[in-house]
């Protein structure tokens, strides 16, 4: 009878303790991702390096219990990416959104993230102004095409100066928002800086099959040179249409055929193709080599910049909410504490790209690296 009281006791004792000890509360970040639809090789490249990420650093430590991923597909769909930010904000409760992806999706859903005073992050949305347009709320972690853009022309003009370029043809998804906005916008401005005549801007559409006719009235005019401005799927196609009809010119890209895909599309045709990224599969950094080593790893291919953009924005979304005290116990609270880590950050250690900073129009800051398609890889460009 004693030893019974005594266990009773010791029940009673454990519960009180408890019952003064509350239980950590996990922080729920939305993550929008186009896991299906355009751009799916992205969504899923994005996906690898969530699971990547949240095997390491989904603990958070302090008075905070786990990071919480709260992750929709919007198909690359900008209703999708309306619908389902409004979801993340008003049902799911969350502290802070990462995405979506695309610059258009971005330019409908930072609007929402503003009305509802919730910080969104957009790992890879590269168009200008997008962020600006939305303080305080929005932020970007990748680098504005401009920024991107301008280290890139000045490499491919030096490596081109035997005859040196100066006629260009810009190929442009008149569809995707980013490629549009470059092909019309950040390239022409950036070529005619160096004195580069732009003799025609041909238009192709997201989902395209046949290139030939645009590849064609191009050829026509016998450019020095050839922009093309889409992401890795139409780009890797009209690509290898270029060089079957026998243009040799040299060409640069946007930043959209930052994936594996355009290789694998464009095959042997997209050899020698310079572009600009964030990241580099190859980069020899000893941390970004074992990140890259552990990828292919687990799933029989490179990273792309998307993938790494996604790892270092979860990243530093996690050091705000450490830093901050966020422990997912008041969201109003602990919303305005990560937009303000966010708009606050200078020069904070991504694992893979290093120190980033966010400018005054929620920007991310970081030197790109000029990027060449050598031996079916991507190579910094000598």
């Amino acid at each position: 009878m004693a030893t019974t009281r005594k266990m009773m006791g010791a029940a009673v004792a454990s519960a009180m303790i408890a019952a003064v000890v509350p239980a950590q509360a996990d922080v729920a970040i939305g993550v929008l991702i186009p896991s299906s639809g355009k751009g799916a090789s992205y969504g899923q490249q994005q996906q690898n390096a969530i699971n990547m990420f949240l095997e390491k650093y989904a603990d958070l430590g302090g008075k905070a219990g786990k990071m919480k991923l709260v992750i929709y597909d919007t198909r690359g769909e900008n209703t999708d990416a309306i619908n389902l930010t409004r979801k993340l904000i008003d049902s799911d409760q969350v502290v802070a959104i990462v995405g979506p992806q695309f610059s258009a999706e971005a330019e409908v859903a930072f609007p929402l993230a503003v009305r509802g005073e919730t910080p969104m992050v957009t790992p890879m949305a590269a168009k200008a102004g997008i962020a600006a347009a939305n303080r305080p709320w929005a932020f970007r972690f990748a680098l504005t095409t401009e920024n991107v853009y301008r280290p890139l022309i000045e490499i491919w003009l030096k490596k081109q100066q035997s005859p040196p370029i100066k006629k260009v043809v810009i190929f442009m998804d008149a569809k995707d928002a980013v490629s549009s906005f470059d092909g019309k916008t950040i390239f022409p401005k950036l070529l005619k800086e160096h004195g580069i005549e732009i003799l025609d801007t041909i238009s192709f559409q997201t989902g395209d099959i046949d290139y030939s006719a645009q590849i064609t009235r191009a050829k026509a005019l016998n450019p020095g040179g050839v922009v093309v401005s889409a992401l890795y799927n139409e780009a890797g196609h009209a690509v290898a249409e270029i060089r079957k009809q026998g243009m040799k010119q040299p060409i640069v890209a946007g930043v959209g055929i930052n994936d594996p895909r355009f290789i694998q599309i464009g095959g042997a045709a997209t050899e020698g193709v310079l572009t600009g990224s964030d990241f580099f599969a190859a980069n020899p950094e000893p941390k970004v080599a074992a990140w890259v080593s552990d990828y292919e790893k687990r799933y029989n291919q490179k990273p792309s910049n998307a993938s790494a953009e996604m790892y270092d924005t979860l990243y530093l979304m996690r050091e705000c909410i450490k830093g901050t005290g966020v422990d997912g116990t008041n969201v109003r609270a602990d919303r305005i504490k990560l937009r303000d880590c966010w708009s606050s950050m200078k020069g904070s250690e991504a694992p893979l790209m290093g120190a980033t900073s966010i400018d005054n129009n929620g920007d991310g800051t970081r030197i790109p690296a000029v990027l060449e398609v050598k031996g079916g890889n991507f190579v910094v460009a000598q």
